[in-house]
């Protein structure tokens, strides 16, 4: 609705209250009259979208402060209001070139540098919206990032002598001062998170083939409230791209503490799907018990952070065991609606592989939750480096190699006869979306039951 609403608006905006007078000043016959007006009027109103594309895209956009939406909905609108940025400029640039061409002014002013700098605006606007297409997001995310970034500066150097060549300084550079200005404070609150928390070393032990385990110890953050996540960076994993970071859930090392004994007794799981859902249950309860060796590397002190890491493409392709490895960390950024979940009678927790530790400080935040986590029986390692921590869980369903069932898994919590039940789901795009749509169905259905959802998708 926000988005219909955003570009309906635009689009009025740009559309109504032409008006026009001849002989016209500047010699523009009745058409390239309109033309100009149309390009006028688009071209300042893509100058007043740049700072709200910026400050949308930003992980300290003050609009999460005093919001309830995450910081996922706003990348969403970044997206949106970015196309329509794009329709704009694009319709200005067109609107001009007819405009101009009419009046036969296009060969003189085509040479121009004020003209030549709109052409880089508009070519690098258009870039942008075709680079940034998932696709290439998930074929090269680091160098897309990079690459979005470059293409961000020309755009606003060239709307800066697009219109500072032509006119002077004018109210137009009032819109860039704006956009610079957010994409600073961005940057300058990043730093100041990196510096309050430290330089740090972190102890990294492999869990299984792909994922690893990251402790870092002696840090505390007091504030952070479930589905917290933390930007991190390697500086020396790979010195020719320093910067690089990545956004992880972010666990207390408090709830690894029962982890430390060398070897532990625990049940295995079923590795081979089964077809009813309460012989699942029944073969985990009766599975045999095992011997799992546990992490040499595990902190002895709740005073830390963990992360759970799933190994990709890029830097995380190269964590592996080691000790003493150069961390900092920009957060811990706090999700502003767990405050809603945590006031329903019932939290149900839904998660698929890695997504898990998006979960896990729900556990101890709510006297009544229910665990169900799917993994590939290629992450084992993980759901055994996890026994532990789930063992106190009442109500769980781990499965191993096999899917969630999540419309009976939702609809079962429907018809339990609780008021109003909390769904925090975090795993695979397609998962989320599942969750998503059979929630909002439920909703609709006029049951007793009320839903609260959070959608932790982690995704490129």
């Amino acid at each position: 609705m926000y988005v219909a609403m955003f570009f309906i608006l635009n689009l009025v905006l740009s559309s109504v209250n032409y008006s026009r007078h001849q002989p016209h000043p500047w010699g523009f016959g009745p058409k390239e009259e309109l033309l100009a007006y149309i390009g006028y009027r688009t071209g300042h109103i893509g100058y007043a979208l740049l700072p709200l594309v910026i400050l949308f895209s930003g992980r300290n956009n003050f609009l999460l402060w005093v919001t309830n939406w995450s910081y996922a909905t706003y990348i969403v609108l970044h997206r949106w209001v970015a196309r329509i940025f794009a329709i704009q400029v694009v319709v200005h640039s067109i609107t001009m070139l007819l405009s101009y061409k009419g009046t036969g002014e296009y060969a003189a002013n085509s040479k121009q540098a004020y003209w030549l700098w709109g052409i880089v605006a508009t070519v690098m606007t258009c870039a942008m919206l075709v680079l940034s297409q998932l696709y290439f997001r998930r074929l090269a995310y680091e160098a897309f990032l990079i690459l979005h970034i470059a293409l961000a500066v020309f755009v606003i150097v060239g709307c800066w002598y697009h219109v500072v060549l032509r006119f002077g300084m004018n109210f137009y550079t009032n819109w860039l001062y704006a956009a610079s200005a957010v994409w600073f404070f961005d940057r300058l609150v990043r730093v100041l998170r990196v510096a309050k928390n430290g330089i740090r070393r972190a102890d990294v032990v492999d869990v299984g083939p792909d994922h690893v385990r990251i402790d870092v110890r002696g840090l505390r953050w007091a504030n952070t409230t479930p589905g917290c996540a933390a930007y991190v960076y390697f500086p020396t994993l790979n010195v020719y791209r320093p910067w690089e970071n990545h956004p992880f859930s972010v666990i207390s090392s408090a709830v690894f503490r029962g982890s430390t004994q060398a070897l532990e007794s625990v049940d295995s799981l079923p590795t081979t799907p089964l077809s009813d859902h309460d012989n699942d249950l029944q073969r985990t309860e009766k599975a045999p018990r095992q011997t799992v060796a546990r992490s040499a590397g595990a902190p002895t002190s709740t005073a830390g952070v963990t992360f759970l890491v799933k190994k990709s493409a890029g830097l995380t392709k190269l964590l592996g065991s080691r000790g003493g490895l150069l961390t900092l960390l920009d957060g811990p950024y706090s999700p502003h609606s767990s405050s809603d979940i945590l006031q329903c009678e019932r939290v149900l927790l839904i998660g698929g592989g890695v997504g898990v530790t998006g979960l896990l400080p729900w556990l101890a935040a709510h006297s009544n939750v229910k665990m169900a986590w799917s993994a590939k029986v290629s992450a084992k390692a993980l759901v055994e480096e996890l026994d532990a921590v789930l063992a106190s869980v009442a109500d769980k369903e781990v499965l191993v190699g096999q899917r969630l069932d999540l419309g009976g898994l939702l609809r079962r919590e429907a018809r339990a006869g609780y008021g109003k039940v909390g769904v925090v789901v975090c795993g695979p795009p397609g998962m989320c979306d599942e969750v998503r749509a059979t929630v909002a169905a439920l909703g609709r259905g006029g049951g007793e039951t009320r839903f609260e959802l959070q959608v932790e998708a982690f995704s490129w």
